[in-house]
């Protein structure tokens, strides 16, 4: 697969995750901050967007949500699976 397609998978995803959150009825404000920071994250910090590799979850608790990323972008059934969920 091409190596552009996880990345711009990982932004899909995590993009949509956000606005879900953001119109969410349960109004989780801690889970929307951090699924904000894990997007701002990926954007500025391109080795975290680029590689499928596990990180390190000591080294940054975010890292959690990154390797989640990783895990969904790799499958494609998944993928689709979870950008229909979070369109929903």
């Amino acid at each position: 697969m091409s190596r552009f397609v996880y990345p711009y998978r990982k932004l899909v995803i995590q993009y949509k995750q956000v606005k879900y959150l953001q119109r969410s009825e349960s109004q989780n404000t801690e889970r929307y901050h951090e699924q904000v920071q894990v997007l701002r994250k990926l954007l500025l910090h391109p080795s975290k967007l680029l590689t499928v590799n596990k990180q390190d979850r000591d080294e940054d608790w975010l890292n959690k949500y990154i390797n989640h990323l990783n895990m969904l972008v790799q499958n494609d059934v998944l993928y689709k699976v979870a950008k229909e969920e979070l369109t929903a």
